[in-house]
C-alpha cells in the first residue's frame, strides 16, 4: 500500500509539473510572431504598451479591407500578394503587437486592442469596411464586427475557441484553468449583424470542422454564407483557383456603391435589427 501511495505521489507530482510548464509556455505555443515583413508603406498607432505598425496598400478610398492575418501566413512576407486579389480596395494589414514591425508582446487583450484602435484611425476615410481575417486572425475580425458597425464579415478557417481547441489537444489538462488567452469567437458570434461570409478547408487538420460549426450556429442576428473549398487545407486554403472569386463575388453581391456606410450611420440598437442574409452552403 505504501509504494502505491508513493506511485500516486510521484505521478500527482509529475502532473502537476506538466500542468505549470504548459501554462508558463501557452503563448510560446499560441503565437509565432514573423518578424520578416518588410515595412513598405503605412503608419504606426501608438497604444499603452506597445506601438503598431499598419501596413497600407492604397487603392480607392470607396472601399477598404481592414486584414487580420493568421499565425504564419505568407502574407506576413508579401502583404501586397493579398491586394492583388482585391483591386481597386484599399487593404489595411495589422502587425499584431509583438509581429512584423510592431513593438509589445501578443494577447488577445492586445491584439483586440490594435484592431479597434485601427478601426477609429481609419472608419472615417472610407464608404464602406470590411472586417476580413484568417485563422487566429477570424478572432479580432469578428471581435470587431461585434463591436463596431461594419460593412462586411470574412472569415477564413474560424474556430470557435481556441479554448474548446485546446482542450481537444490537451484533453488531460483543465484548459480552462490555465488559459490566458481564451479567444472565445463563439460568445460574440451573437452579436455580429453584418453580411458574413466563411470560407472552410475541406482537408482542415488545424481546425476540425466540428468547430466551425459550432461557431457558424452561434451567429443569430445574421445567418453565414459558408463555401467550402474542395481538396484545401488550412495552410494552402488561399492558393485554391476559387478563393478570390469567391470573396469577390460575396462583396459584390453584400455591397452597394450607392448605400449609406454602415459603419457610419449604424448604431447598436439599429444593427441589432438590420436583415440577415440568406443562408448558402455550397462545396466548390
Amino acid at each position: 500500500m505504501t509504494e502505491i501511495k508513493f506511485l500516486l505521489l510521484i505521478g500527482f507530482l509529475l502532473y502537476l509539473g506538466a500542468f505549470s510548464y504548459l501554462y508558463m509556455i501557452q503563448r510560446s505555443l499560441l503565437y509565432h510572431p514573423s518578424h520578416r515583413t518588410p515595412m513598405k508603406e503605412g503608419f504606426f498607432i501608438d497604444l499603452k504598451n506597445a506601438r503598431i505598425w499598419v501596413e497600407r496598400i492604397e487603392r480607392d478610398n470607396e472601399r477598404a479591407i481592414l486584414y487580420f492575418p493568421g499565425n504564419t501566413e505568407d502574407y506576413w512576407i508579401d502583404p501586397w500578394r493579398l491586394a492583388e486579389m482585391f483591386p481597386g480596395v484599399t487593404i489595411y494589414f495589422l502587425h499584431y503587437p509583438g509581429y512584423g514591425a510592431s513593438a509589445g508582446t501578443p494577447s488577445q487583450k492586445a491584439i483586440y486592442e490594435a484592431a479597434l484602435a485601427l478601426y477609429d484611425r481609419v472608419h472615417s476615410k472610407h464608404h464602406q469596411l470590411i472586417s476580413f481575417g484568417r485563422s487566429l486572425g477570424t478572432s479580432p475580425a469578428l471581435w470587431l464586427a461585434a463591436n463596431r458597425p461594419v460593412d462586411a464579415l470574412i472569415l477564413t478557417t474560424p474556430f470557435d475557441s481556441i479554448l474548446h481547441l485546446g482542450q481537444r489537444r490537451y484533453p488531460l489538462f483543465p484548459i480552462s484553468l490555465l488559459l490566458k488567452d481564451p479567444y472565445e469567437n463563439i460568445r460574440y458570434a451573437p452579436q455580429v449583424s453584418c453580411p458574413t461570409l466563411i470560407l472552410l478547408a475541406e482537408n482542415d487538420q488545424v481546425v476540425p470542422p466540428s468547430n466551425s460549426k459550432k461557431l457558424i450556429s452561434a451567429f443569430r442576428r445574421t445567418v453565414p454564407e459558408q463555401v467550402t473549398l474542395s481538396g484545401s487545407d488550412h495552410t494552402d486554403i488561399v492558393d485554391h483557383p476559387n478563393y478570390a472569386s469567391v470573396i469577390c463575388n460575396f462583396l459584390t453581391r453584400v455591397l452597394s456603391k450607392g448605400s449609406a456606410p454602415v459603419h457610419s450611420r449604424a448604431s447598436a440598437s439599429v444593427r441589432a435589427k438590420s436583415t440577415s442574409t440568406p443562408e448558402s452552403r455550397s462545396t466548390v
